[in-house]
């Protein structure tokens, strides 16, 4: 049997969770791959969401990476379209026009860490683990994990990881920048509720163009960073509520009231 996931909307947050068969991890297959694109073509068809939200209803399994049937089917001619799918998979989440954050808890191991990475944040829990493993398969990452976790925690770090394959806690973790933030599961729950409520509470087009921006910023120089900040500026004037919220920043600061400062 595959994992399969399914969706759920409340206020402007879409939690797309991992349902694992019984008694087994969360893994990534073609028929999960399959749910997964459905889901998104939907998420990003919606501009009324302000953050995406991505965890499995295993406490113990994030994701443990390819579902193992797969594996033992790959070969020389299968595993090219097989990596390429994954990429197309991973790519798709990480382009989605609004923040996403992967709630992790337990093991997140090769592809399951790629797919936790190709989220824009990480928050784990106290008994997360991750693992970049592949080489002790005989394989290497497949799915955008030396991209991304050279960009994560450098790249002297992440040649160790993957070089030994070692699992690491959620504290070296945190300490490393594979992930952001780690604490209770019930300290988990609340932090990624928070998150969520403060995006949520931002203007959905100014976070949206700022993820853009931020995600730009590494291929362009500062000049070039300069006219897609102005594009942007205008964009928020012009689809979103920036001069609605700043009428009101204005209003209440000359009544006195209290105001956020830039």
């Amino acid at each position: 049997m595959s994992t399969r996931l399914d969706t759920t909307h409340a206020a402007s947050v879409c939690t797309v969770t991992l349902h694992p068969p019984e008694g087994k991890p969360p893994t990534l297959d073609h028929a999960l791959m399959g749910e997964f694109e459905r889901a998104l073509d939907e998420i990003s068809a919606r501009t009324d969401l302000s953050v995406v939200i991505l965890q499995s209803a295993s406490p113990k399994f994030f994701c443990a990476g390819a579902n193992l049937k797969v594996m033992e089917t790959i070969d020389r001619q299968t595993v090219v379209p097989w990596v390429e799918r994954g990429h197309r998979l991973m790519n798709r989440i990480e382009s989605l026009p609004m923040p996403t954050v992967a709630r992790v808890e337990g093991y997140a191991l090769g592809g399951g860490l790629e797919l936790a990475m190709a989220c824009d944040v990480i928050f784990a829990s106290d008994n997360a683990r991750f693992g970049q493993s592949e080489t002790k398969l005989g394989f290497v990452t497949g799915w955008g994990g030396s991209y991304r976790l050279t960009r994560r925690v450098g790249l002297a770090r992440a040649k160790e990881l993957v070089f030994s394959g070692r699992i690491i806690e959620a504290m070296e973790a945190v300490r490393m920048g594979v992930a952001e933030w780690h604490g209770s599961a019930a300290e988990l729950e609340r932090r990624v509720t928070e998150f969520a409520s403060a995006v949520v509470g931002n203007g959905r087009v100014a976070v949206r163009e700022m993820k853009s921006l931020l995600e730009g910023c590494t291929r362009t120089s500062l000049e070039e960073n300069a006219a897609l900040e102005a594009a942007a500026s205008q964009r928020c004037l012009i689809e979103g509520d920036a001069a609605e919220r700043l009428r009101n920043f204005l209003h209440k600061r000359s009544s006195g009231g209290p105001t956020a400062q830039k």
